[in-house]
């Protein structure tokens, strides 16, 4: 309250500030303005006090909240944690299956090629098909050992799968679609040191020459020696066309390749250059199809065994066996590095037997 004398009408007043502005009021006595300054301050303070009061529901609402977060819970970081992934509740649930469907279109999206994206189909069916119900936020750590937990196959083909669906949620974080993936801390399989299977030189001898008495038989041959002396995967070799085929070696484009980078291999053994000259790659017709199902035959007209991949893993064993060279092999095999190769494959071959693969010709 202040005194103003130079305003004898109304000598006393009050000033008081709202949302940072100055007020004033003047009254003509004492008595009006203390009643005045009494009824602003019990004002302020009832208003304060009302903002402060909570009503039932909102009481009971506060104490379960609490009772979530925990007494010694940090506020701050609470409201933090929330805007940080509000954007995520509003986006509103998805399923897994939904989530399979935007990750291929993303990935379509993203130039990766198809016969690429047809590898996630098995284990992401497999996935509808366990969770595909599910919402993806509500997918647990628990949920993704079960289900590699009920996978079968070798542990390469675990560690696979385990990697394809661990892709697609670390894509889904990425994306804003899940607050965590649930793989967060999860280790993937570990690959045991399991021998691979590969054939004897015998047994390769025996699948090349029981088919080479039959001129049928020649373009199914040269698609055979891509796979054991150049090291192909069979997909690879069911694609190859007389023009990649170099006097020096082979041009592969990446799309016809795992790697799904251009490759171009030299250094071929000898023998693999007379399989390709005499099997006649501009004739050449087949589809993959029908190569796989050449390739089956030739197996069972040899009589010799089938092991998954062995044309290729007995080309990766016998070449290391035979030059000694493992920087030079894991190149012809487009590895990333030589560590699988030394890992794998190296002391399953030796030197003579690595030596009397690359012998193997066609008939002269």
């Amino acid at each position: 309250m202040l005194s103003i004398p130079h305003r004898p009408a109304r000598p006393y007043g009050v000033q008081w500030r709202v949302e940072g502005k100055r007020k004033t009021k003047t009254f003509a006595t004492r008595e009006t303005q203390v009643e005045f300054a009494r009824s602003l301050a019990g004002a302020a303070k009832r208003d304060g006090l009302a903002a402060l009061r909570l009503g039932e529901g909102e009481v009971r609402e506060w104490r379960s909240f609490r009772a979530q977060i925990g007494e010694d819970a940090n506020l701050e970081a609470v409201a933090a944690c929330w805007l940080k992934h509000s954007e995520i509740v509003k986006a509103g649930p998805m399923t897994v299956s939904e989530a399979i469907e935007a990750y291929t279109e993303a990935k379509r999206a993203e130039g990766i090629s198809r016969a690429t994206i047809t590898h996630y189909g098995p284990i992401f069916a497999r996935l509808e098909e366990v969770i595909g119900a599910k919402d993806v936020n509500a997918v647990t750590a628990g949920d993704i050992a079960q289900f590699m937990a009920a996978q079968t196959g070798s542990d390469q083909t675990s560690r696979t799968r385990f990697a394809r669906v661990r892709a697609l949620f670390n894509w889904l974080a990425q994306s804003k679609k899940v607050i965590d993936s649930p793989f967060i801390g999860m280790k993937p399989p570990k690959v045991t040191g399991k021998e691979v299977q590969i054939l004897t030189v015998e047994q390769t001898r025996r699948l090349f020459m029981a088919s080479a008495r039959d001129e049928q038989h020649r373009e199914a041959l040269g698609r055979l020696a891509l796979e054991a002396f150049a090291g192909l995967r069979h997909d690879t070799a069911a694609q190859i066309t007389a023009d990649e085929i170099k006097a020096d070696g082979l041009r592969i484009p990446k799309a016809k390749i795992k790697t799904r980078k251009n490759q171009f291999l030299d250094g071929l053994p000898g023998n693999l250059h007379a399989w390709l000259a005499w099997s006649r790659p501009v004739q050449w017709t087949m589809t993959r199809r029908q190569y796989a199902e050449a390739k089956s035959r030739a197996f069972i007209r040899a009589d010799v065994p089938h092991p998954h991949n062995c044309l290729r893993h007995g080309f990766a064993s016998y070449h290391v066996a035979a030059f000694k060279n493992p920087g030079a092999t894991s190149v012809i095999m487009c590895h990333k590095s030589q560590k699988l190769l030394i890992d794998v494959y190296r002391g399953i071959a030796d030197e003579g037997d690595g030596k009397a693969l690359f012998e193997i010709m066609p008939p002269s």
